[in-house]
This record gives structure tokens, sequence and C-alpha cells, in this order.
């Protein structure tokens, strides 16, 4: 790296007092450019993939940018490091990486281990099945037939223990290598998420489709070292800075839509696991606060959308529209029939009162008539609310979600 150095006279013999003037000090050496080293998968097509000249590229790789520009840090100091499935964990552990963005699904179990920023894309697991196949549509049908998922993903034990039961499982190093046992007939069928799936079934037209039938919720988060808040919340912001910005939808067209993959609405946001609102002291609570946030659940429960409107402030309307029509069962246009009869119950956990005109409440929603092998992808939901008094009047001006993992 060049420096910028100060020119300084020093004849030989010359001191301060022989030229009558003091040297100017020399410059401060200019700090270094700060690296990231970022966790990546490199055959992902859509998502990360590695191009011939070495350069990752994809929906993944561009959230990685995005993030690290908000980190202060330019695309030539990142280090991309590959992060197989069963291989993310140690790799945040032991500090070989910074961050990881790769496909990295948020479960319960993974929270133990690491900690999650996001998620900045909601997915779901399908299947991949050859364009000939015309007896695999969901995955009941694959009893007797095997399915192969790449070694650390959980995906292959999901449809054994929820759809079939005497489904041969097959593990392999990378997904691209279950995609070639199953151009090569040695597999019936390739299951992880769909974004992953969609972009394999464009490598190969003709040859591979997806069968379009997403039974769980996948929500991807950024896997950081257990325990770094500061990171976290930082990367979290710039999700969401990069979701509200559009930087998100233009990467979304420029590397998923050839593939023809359909995302969900951008996901809700949050710093993964959120801490629940903790029950306010019932004696200091204003009494309307307390009606407001009941309100705000009774309304939903009775599917209410008028009165449920009308208790929302009017600029955040549309926004929270969109996070109540995600995870309401009788809007899910995924499931349709076979979740008719779903529904869910929201109760208020906690309430608390910041100053006379703002609040926090949490309501805790739980699921009702889901089909057992549906329960990943209808998991209960904690919201976290934010009230304002206006014009004497409480409102609901911002609602996040975090799912409650079994």
């Amino acid at each position: 790296m060049k420096r910028a150095i100060r020119a300084v006279a020093i004849a030989a013999g010359l001191t301060v007092a022989a030229c009558g003037s003091t040297p100017k000090p020399e410059a401060a050496p200019r700090q270094p450019p700060r690296t990231l080293t970022v966790g990546i998968k490199f055959d992902q097509p859509g998502l990360s993939v590695r191009g011939t000249d070495g350069t990752p590229h994809g929906f993944d790789v561009d959230t990685a940018v995005y993030i690290a520009d908000k980190l202060g840090v330019t695309p030539d100091h990142i280090t991309w490091r590959e992060a197989r499935s069963e291989q993310r964990e140690d790799l945040l552990n032991s500090g070989t990486v910074d961050f990881i963005v790769a496909s990295y699904s948020i479960t319960a179990a993974r929270q133990q281990l690491v900690s999650f920023a996001g998620p900045y894309l909601m997915a779901g697991q399908d299947l991949l099945v050859r364009q000939s196949e015309r007896a695999i549509d969901q995955p009941e049908d694959l009893d007797g037939r095997t399915v192969c998922t790449a070694e650390g993903s959980t995906s292959a034990d999901k449809i054994r223990r929820s759809f079939a039961h005497n489904v041969q499982l097959s593990t392999r190093d990378t997904y691209a290598q279950c995609v070639s046992d199953l151009i090569a007939g040695t597999v019936d069928a390739v299951t992880t998420d769909d974004v992953i799936l969609a972009g394999y079934a464009h490598e190969h037209p003709g040859v591979l489709r997806v069968v379009g039938h997403r039974f769980t919720r996948e929500r991807y988060g950024v896997g950081v070292h257990k325990g770094d808040l500061d990171l976290q919340s930082r990367i979290t912001s710039a999700i969401r800075l990069m979701i509200d910005d559009g930087s998100w939808r233009r990467a979304l067209d420029t590397d998923l839509a050839a593939s023809g993959y359909k995302p969900a609405a951008p996901p809700v946001v949050f710093n993964a696991p959120d801490k629940l609102v903790a029950p306010g002291d019932p004696t200091t609570l204003d009494p309307e606060l307390v009606n407001a946030a009941k309100a705000v659940a009774a309304t939903s429960n009775a599917r209410d959308w008028e009165g449920f409107r009308s208790l929302v402030c009017p600029e955040t309307a549309d926004a929270i529209d969109d996070i109540v029509l995600q995870y309401t069962p009788q809007f899910d246009k995924s499931l349709g029939a076979e979740i008719k009869n779903a529904g869910y119950t929201n109760t208020v956990t906690g309430v608390t009162q910041n100053d006379p005109n703002s609040a926090t409440f949490a309501f805790h929603e739980t699921f009702t008539n889901v089909p057992e092998k549906y329960r990943s992808y209808f998991k209960d939901i904690d919201y976290t609310a934010t009230m304002v008094r206006r014009d004497g009047a409480w409102k609901l001006c911002a609602l996040a979600a975090d799912f409650v993992e079994p």
C-alpha cells in the first residue's frame, strides 16, 4: 500500500537551532484497510457459485458484499472461504471466518452453537426430480425411494421423520454431487431448500424440475461467533437497510429471477434470538395501553381485519399487513387445502411502558389444527409490538417476529 510521506529537510549537521524553525511532525501512518473472511458455498447456482476466475457470485454473495460495505470493508478486501454445511459451526467458533452467508437456516439446535443475524431470505424445503419423473409430487411419494442431501443437512431426516418413513437416505459432500447422482439415476430425488434446487433445475433445463411443494419454512440467517452480539446487531441493521433501500430486491432479480424461483416477501428481520418483553408492573401501566394491546390480539384472533387495522398507525399499516398475511394459514398459498382447518390464537405475554406516549408489548401466536408433518412450516411465533399514543389513543406502529423453534 502506498503511503503519503511528508518531505523533511535533513541536511547533514542541520539542527533546529541552525535553521531557526521547528520541523513539521511526520504524518500519522495510514491505517491498513480492514479485511473480512466470509464463509459461503461454492456450488449453489443463484446463491453462491465460484466462477472460472475464482470470483464468487450469487444472492448470498451480494448479501455478504452489502453487509461488508456497511461494516467498512470493500469487496477487494474480502477473503472468501468455502463453508460446507457440516463445517459451518467449526469455522465460526474457531475464528476461521468472521461470518457466514451460506443458505444457513436458523434452527433452535444451531442457536445453541452460533449466533444469527437476520434472517435475510425465507425459503422452504422442496424436491428436485428428473423431468420425466411423474410419480413424485410430494414428500410422501418417496416411500421406498432414495433421496440425496448434503452432509450436515437435516433435510432428508425431516422427510423420513414426518412424511415417508421408509425413504432411503443418501448423503454427499455437496448438493452438486447429489444432482450428478440424480441425473445418473442412482437416486430418485434431491432435497433441500427450493431456492437452491431452482438454481440446479435452471442449470439443467429439460432434465430436472422442482416439484413445487414447499413443506417447511427456512429462515436464512448470517452466522456469527456464538455470543458476538455487537456483530450480530450490526449485520442485522445492514440487512434491514438492504431490504429498505431496494438493494435486496435488485439482487434477488439479478441472481434468482432467471431460475424461476418465486420468493416469499422480504422476511421479518430481527436479532435472533430476540429477547421477550418482560411484563410491566400492572400498577404503573396505563390501563388504556393494556386494553389496546389486548384489542390487537383479540381482533386478530377474531379475524376482524377492519378492527385490527383501526388500531394500526396509517403510515405502517401496509408493512404490518405484510407480516400478518405472511404468517396466517388462511392466506397461505403454498399448502392450500392441506391446512384449510388450521387456525391460531394470539395471547399477550408482556407489556412495558417506556413513557406516557410509547410502549412495547409482546404476544405469542400458537397454531392449531396443523397436521404434525407441517409443524416445521407453522412454528409458533413471538411477536414484539411497538405502541405509540396519538391524540389520546394507543396505536400499533411496528411489529417484529421471531419463530419459536420446535
